[in-house]
Parts: structure tokens; C-alpha cells; sequence
């Protein structure tokens, strides 16, 4: 066969080889033939997104202050945009013995949209940004050490005074979110914020000058206490993808 039918005939073969994959290429498409993702190297079709999910976050048990047992949900709203909810009552689980509370009651809050740098599915892991808004609700009985100066001279007592105080927290994190093929949820986020703290104590003498309690967290102020201070947010969530 001379030089020129070889490649009339070669090029006859490499138009069929390309018809060919371009057929195939399109029945993967419409659901026609299977794919095999090990040839390819990726799955054409991408699973679809997770909807909704429930997630508990175990630090919250261990915050130092009022640890708390939140229960949260995620739900889609837009693809890659999420809305995330959180709430949860306060425990009296102490992780330090000074001071001494009683009758500690409350609630914790939060609230984020959240919005995933690549797609999220079920088997894989995304990174995301969230804005996040926090509320807390405290109502507490404190113990603390106060001197008094009365006319009978000055000493130390120890007072058990009321705290309710509101709490309030914007932030921005970032985190990452893996959900297993199992489908079960694994993330951490970290960000920074502003918290703004509000704070009315009573039960204590005007005589009453306030010197320690153990833990500055609890500390007695006369007038109602107002800070917006730079804060840091941390988490991990442990959940499940339900649909």
C-alpha cells in the first residue's frame, strides 16, 4: 500500500475513534451508558447536595462559663449558601470550684449563613465562610467576697448576689466541612468578632465594696456593665446529613 492511502487510512480511523467518543461522551450525559468513573478519573454527574443536616457541638458542654447543650441545623437555601441555626439551654456543670453558683439559668443562640468555596456532597470535604451571629441569656446567683465599712467597723463578707446578663456577638470564620461517605458530619470554624455584653447585678449592700470571687467572668459591677470588645469564635460540630 503506497505512503498516501496509509494516511487517508489513518485519518479515516482517527474521524471514527473521535465520532465515536463524542457518541459516548453524550449517552453518559443523558443517562444512557454508565459511568466509569476510573477511566475518566472524576464522576461526569456530581451527587446531589446535601439539603439538610443536624449537628451537636460538644464544646459547648465545656465552656468555663455556662456550658450549654446545643442542637443544630443546616439547610440549603441557595446552591453553596446555607443557613445554619443553634440553640440550647445552660448547665450548671462546673469546670472550677470558685466561685460558687446556684440556680443558674439561660439559653444560647446562634444563627449563620454560610457559604461553601466548592460544591458540598456527601463523601467529600468543602471549605467555607460563614457570618455568624451569636446570643446568650444568663441568670445566675453568685458568691463573692465584699468588705463592708459600717459603724461597727470594717470586715469581710461573703455575699450571694444576682447576675442576669445578655450577651451578643457578631464574627466572621472560616472552617471546613467534611461529610463522610457514611454520611456523617465532621467540622471545625474559627473566626473573629465583636461581642457586646449587657450586664444588671442586685442583692448587694451600697456599703458593699466588691474585692474577688475566683473567676473574672463572674465579677460584681454596680452599674450596668456595656463592652464591645475584639472576641475569638471556635467550634466543632459533630452531625449528620438526614437528606
Amino acid at each position: 500500500m503506497s505512503r498516501g492511502k496509509w494516511i487517508i487510512l489513518v485519518l479515516l480511523l482517527g474521524f471514527g475513534a473521535v465520532q465515536g467518543a463524542l457518541a459516548e461522551s453524550r449517552a453518559v450525559a443523558g443517562g444512557w451508558l454508565p459511568v466509569d468513573s476510573s477511566r475518566i478519573g472524576h464522576p461526569i454527574t456530581a451527587a446531589p447536595a446535601p439539603r439538610f443536616s443536624l449537628k451537636h457541638g460538644p464544646f459547648s458542654l465545656f465552656d468555663p462559663l455556662a456550658p450549654s447543650f446545643n442542637i443544630a441545623a443546616e439547610h440549603i437555601l441557595r446552591p453553596r449558601i446555607y443557613g445554619h441555626l443553634e440553640a440550647g439551654p445552660l448547665f450548671n456543670l462546673r469546670l472550677f470550684n470558685e466561685p460558687t453558683i446556684s440556680n443558674l439559668k439561660g439559653y444560647r443562640l446562634r444563627g449563620a449563613i454560610r457559604y461553601y468555596l466548592r460544591p458540598i456532597q456527601v463523601g467529600d470535604f468543602a471549605p467555607f465562610l460563614e457570618f455568624l451571629y451569636t446570643h446568650q441569656y444568663t441568670d445566675v446567683d453568685i458568691e463573692g467576697d465584699f468588705r463592708r465599712t459600717t459603724s461597727l467597723g470594717s470586715y469581710r463578707q461573703r455575699i450571694t448576689y444576682h447576675m442576669e446578663q445578655r450577651k451578643q456577638g457578631g464574627f466572621v470564620n472560616l472552617g471546613l466541612q467534611q461529610i463522610y461517605a457514611q454520611r456523617f458530619i465532621f467540622e471545625f470554624g474559627a473566626g473573629l468578632g465583636i461581642s457586646h455584653r449587657r450586664s444588671n447585678f442586685s442583692g448587694v449592700p451600697p456599703d458593699a465594696t466588691f474585692r474577688t470571687n475566683g473567676f473574672l467572668g463572674w465579677e460584681y459591677d454596680r452599674s450596668p456593665t456595656r463592652m464591645d470588645l475584639a472576641a475569638v469564635q471556635f467550634y466543632i460540630n459533630l452531625g449528620y446529613v438526614l437528606k
